[in-house]
C-alpha cells in the first residue's frame, strides 16, 4: 500500500517536471524542431519521469513508452524533439491528475 506522502511527493515532482518542460518549450522558437533543456530542467524532468511511472503503475496502468524514450534521450543530450516534449507533457499532466485524485480520495476513505 502506498502512503499519502508518496503521492504528495510524486505530485510535486511531476508538477516540477511540467514547469520545466513548459519553460523549455516557451524559450524555444515556435518553428524549432527541438528544444534545449538546462541541467536543472533535466533533473526536474528525470524526477517527473520516475514519479509519473510510479503513479501510473500504482493505478495499474502501463507507463507509456514516450517516458522511457525521453529518459534515454536526455541522458545523452540536452536537445529534445518538440513533439516528444509535448507528448511527455501530456503524460505528466495525466499522471499528476491521478496523483491529485489520490490525495483527494484517500482522506475520505480513511475517515469512513
Amino acid at each position: 500500500m502506498f502512503s499519502i506522502r508518496d503521492f504528495v511527493t510524486a505530485g510535486i515532482n511531476i508538477l516540477g517536471a511540467i514547469d520545466a518542460l513548459e519553460s523549455a518549450l516557451a524559450r524555444a522558437a515556435s518553428d524549432a524542431d527541438t528544444i534545449l533543456i538546462t541541467d536543472h530542467e533535466k533533473e526536474l524532468i528525470c524526477f517527473g519521469i520516475v514519479d509519473a511511472r510510479f503513479v501510473l503503475s500504482a493505478h495499474g496502468q502501463e507507463p507509456p513508452k514516450v517516458l522511457s524514450l525521453l529518459a534515454l534521450r536526455i541522458a545523452n543530450s540536452f536537445e529534445v524533439p518538440r513533439a516528444k516534449a509535448s507528448a511527455v507533457l501530456a503524460e505528466f499532466r495525466s499522471a499528476e491528475a491521478l496523483a491529485e485524485a489520490d490525495l483527494i480520495a484517500t482522506p475520505i476513505a480513511l475517515a469512513a
